[in-house]
């Protein structure tokens, strides 16, 4: 019996084995574990009731996992073997978490101009805002997901009157989780992009501001 069979990160489940009768020889050697691991077996009434502390691997997502004991490493108090083998229930497990990636449709903004901007998550998240974006020399709005919050679009607007050719959007992953609550770690940057919004200006003078007969001014 496994007291958790929905295991995300950071959580543990604890396993019981339960005998029809006292057992002796029975170790973690007998016990093959899916996509983690478990602590070493221990008995306290004698041999009938064991238990352990199951923890998953890291970056797993696997929707079908048992832990299975083999039989005959197992004797009951007059020496008889058991055989066969006995499984665990079925247990799920998501270890990863959400990552993204950003994409411009533009990347060479001018003035009047805006792009789209796509944001697209490895899994369905939730949480996610503008907040979580760091925008360099801009801003996004419409922040909306229509496939349920795997991609997000939204419009970016540059500032008026800039020009830089060095500029990147960043994700602050840590403000989106996924369905069963793991969230997201370290930051996503977009490619760079440009952005020249200054538009040109002229000046006019004149080498002679009082001109009379004859004269001329460049």
């Amino acid at each position: 019996a496994i007291s958790d069979t929905s295991l995300r990160i950071g959580e543990t489940a604890n396993v019981t084995f339960t005998f029809s009768e006292p057992v002796t020889g029975f170790n973690n050697a007998d016990i093959t574990v899916e996509n983690g691991f478990i602590s070493a077996v221990n008995s306290s009434d004698g041999g009938i009731t064991w238990t352990a502390t199951y923890t998953p691997n890291a970056n797993v997502q696997d929707s079908s996992n048992i832990i299975t004991i083999n039989n005959t490493g197992l004797t009951d108090a007059a020496g008889n073997t058991g055989s066969g083998t006995t499984s665990s229930s079925n247990y799920t497990i998501d270890t990863k978490r959400p990552t993204a990636s950003i994409l411009m449709s533009d990347d060479a903004l001018i003035a009047g101009e805006t792009s789209h901007v796509t944001i697209t998550f490895s899994e369905v998240v939730s949480g996610f805002t503008t907040a979580d974006l760091t925008v360099a020399n801009g801003s996004v709005s419409g922040l909306s997901s229509s496939d349920g919050g795997m991609t997000w679009g939204a419009t970016f607007t540059p500032t008026n009157n800039i020009e830089s050719s060095a500029n990147i959007i960043t994700l602050d992953n840590a403000g989106v989780a996924d369905a069963v609550g793991n969230i997201g770690s370290g930051s996503t940057s977009s490619l760079n992009y440009s952005i020249d919004t200054k538009r040109p200006t002229a000046s006019i003078t004149l080498s002679d501001t009082s001109l009379s007969i004859g004269e001329t001014a460049n």
